[in-house]
């Protein structure tokens, strides 16, 4: 097992609270229809002593299924931000766990993953950091892809030198200034806003394990990232 030189890694605490900000931003419509749904239990059972027990069983199953259905989504988010964000994405020895919850991530959205078996090697995952990172890049392809599209994960070499690409394939496929600033960390914390805090933290995080990130727009509806090391 080799093991990458870790950089310390100083974090200004602006830069946490927007990471704060963007996990509430990405959880509070989930959690907002749950809150709805129970609602609606409630409607529903002061209206059965009106004789609506009919009506109230059609409320029910609504509102079951819309709490079943954000409450998943919720579930999903939280597992892809506890690996792209959190010390357990850091140790994780495999690729399976992030392929599922990046593919959950994105279920029911407009944006597909193909993210095909056995890539990266899983002997790559015994470099520290690396499933975090691929995370991370999962995240801003689909982050650049507002109109839905493809984000694909291609790689090569091994835990001692090699290289990860992420591909999101759609429009706009671009990376905005902003973004990309953050993500090189030529932008200074207090230059910094909800909508790129993301990038700022995966450039960090990818430092601090010894990745290199680039970020390149081949075409209008084509943006490729890629992490060397």
């Amino acid at each position: 097992m080799t093991e990458s030189p870790s950089q310390p890694v100083s974090v200004d605490i602006r830069v946490l609270e927007l990471l704060a900000s963007k996990l509430c931003h990405d959880l509070v419509s989930p959690v907002g229809a749950i809150r709805n749904g129970l609602e609606l239990i409630e409607e529903m059972q002061e209206d059965e002593d009106g004789g609506g027990a009919g009506l109230a069983g059609g409320f029910l199953g609504e509102a079951v299924k819309l709490i079943d259905h954000s409450s998943g989504q919720a579930d999903r988010r939280l597992r892809v931000f506890r690996l792209a964000y959190g010390v357990a994405g850091r140790d994780q020895k495999g690729f399976g766990d992030a392929r599922n919850s990046a593919a959950g991530y994105l279920e029911g959205g407009r944006t597909r993953l193909d993210w095909p078996e056995r890539v990266p090697h899983d002997m790559t995952a015994q470099r520290r950091g690396v499933v975090k990172l691929v995370l991370n890049l999962i995240l801003l392809a689909d982050e650049a892809l507002t109109h839905g599209g493809l984000v694909s994960v291609a790689a090569d070499g091994d835990e001692t030198a090699g290289r990860i690409t992420v591909t999101a394939a759609g429009r706009p496929g671009t990376l905005n200034p902003d973004a990309a600033a953050a993500l090189a960390g030529t932008a200074t914390p207090d230059a910094l806003t909800p909508r790129t805090i993301h990038a700022y933290l995966a450039g960090r995080l990818a430092e601090s394990d010894g990745f290199r990130i680039a970020a390149a727009t081949e075409s209008s509806e084509r943006l490729v990232f890629t992490a060397e090391w």
